[in-house]
C-alpha cells in the first residue's frame, strides 16, 4: 500500500493510497468515482437547501 497523496483539510488530512484501485478494473474504478461523486453532490444540495 503506497501513499499517493496527502491533502490537508482543516485540522486534519486526507490520505489517498493506491490499494483502493490496485486490483480493480477500470469499470470498477469508475463506479467508485461515480458513487462518491453522488454522495458529495447530495451533501452540497442538502447544504444549499438549508
Amino acid at each position: 500500500m503506497a501513499l499517493i497523496k496527502t491533502i490537508k483539510y482543516g485540522s486534519g488530512e486526507i490520505r489517498i493510497h493506491d490499494d483502493y484501485s490496485k486490483d480493480k478494473t477500470p469499470e470498477e474504478n469508475q463506479k467508485i468515482v461515480d458513487d462518491v461523486s453522488r454522495l458529495i453532490i447530495g451533501f452540497y444540495r442538502r447544504e444549499a437547501a438549508g
